[in-house]
């Protein structure tokens, strides 16, 4: 666990940057038109300020919380809940009133470092590393000019030396390989991202084994394909898409399952104790001979086929 004591690194900062620095408290601290000042001072503050709280700094790091919302982490919380909310108090150095240099954010009530990073003029530059609030890594972010770009890395919070996902980023959207990982460090998905939409053939893994568990086909964005795999190998339905299958059938006569979905449809029945729904023309059909079986009957027995009381009594 990684803890960084709120002083020292102020400290570091002042011996990085000269010790000639000014340092401002942003209790002390006012803005007018974006740029920040010393209460009463008519020139805008070089420096360093402390204690800014991160909604203040946001403005100038472009489009990071959007990001990191959109992090799929395969863990139970969204990862801006795993960094505290994004609630922290950061320490900013300040050139001509605005924030364009080294920056430190902590948790509130804590010396726990969340995150660091670097600005400069065009946005966040280098690679931002992110901590839960046990100080943990959980996320790291190559950036350049404000924009992700490179390999991004996440960690999962319970157990902070194994990944939870690695992808390809370019301009903030995903391009390239992802690989997702279940928390014993096996491979849970990899697949491919163009232009932030997933394409060709991604496939699922078993945590106990490693083996494939189902592969998913993307077609323009789109799923074109969707197979399910037993461990040893077989392919098999879900009940859901048994239960689809079946309305499919329902819904109309056009349909036609070809020999293998006949076979899967059959397997997946027999597993889940389901039985078939049949098309609307066999519907018809079941209604047509049940009708001329009760017809039948009642010819056999003496009856009239159209009676309505048929108790021997009257023909009709």
């Amino acid at each position: 666990m990684k803890r960084i004591n709120h002083w020292a690194a102020l400290v570091a900062a002042l011996l990085v940057s000269g010790c000639s620095q000014q340092v401002l408290d942003w209790r002390n601290a006012e803005v007018n038109n974006g740029k920040i000042y010393e209460a009463g001072e008519n020139q805008p503050f070089d420096g360093l300020v402390t204690d800014v709280p991160h909604g203040k700094l946001e403005p100038h790091l472009g489009v990071l919380r959007t990001v990191l919302s959109n992090l799929n982490t395969f863990q139970p919380a969204s990862m801006p809940a795993l960094l505290g909310g994004m609630q922290y108090l950061c320490d900013v150095g300040v050139k001509e009133g605005l924030p364009t240099d080294h920056f430190v954010c902590r948790y509130r009530d804590s010396q726990v470092v969340a995150y660091e990073g670097q600005l400069t003029e065009g946005g966040l530059e280098g690679e931002t590393v992110f901590h839960n609030a046990a100080g943990a890594k959980v996320v790291v972010l190559p950036m350049e000019s404000g924009e992700v770009n490179g390999r991004i890395r996440i960690y999962f919070a319970e157990n902070p030396e194994q990944l939870s996902l690695e992808a390809d980023v370019v301009e903030n959207g995903f391009n390239g390989e992802l690989i997702g990982y279940h928390s014993n460090g096996k491979v849970r998905t990899k697949g491919q991202y163009a232009n932030s939409v997933p394409t060709g053939m991604w496939e699922g893994y078993r945590e106990e084994d490693g083996t494939v568990s189902e592969r998913i086909v993307y077609e323009d964005g789109k799923v074109a394909s969707h197979i399910y795999y037993q461990p040893d190998g077989k392919e098999y339905l879900t009940e859901e898409q048994m239960r689809a299958l079946h309305r499919s059938i329902a819904s109309g006569d056009d349909f036609v399952l070809t020999p293998e979905q006949d076979l899967l449809l059959s397997e997946a029945e027999a597993r889940y104790g389901a039985m078939r729904l049949m098309s609307p023309s066999q519907r018809e059909a079941k209604v047509k001979a049940e009708e001329a079986q009760r017809r039948a009957d009642k010819i056999a027995r003496g009856l009239h086929p159209d009676c309505f009381v048929c108790d021997g009594s009257d023909n009709q």
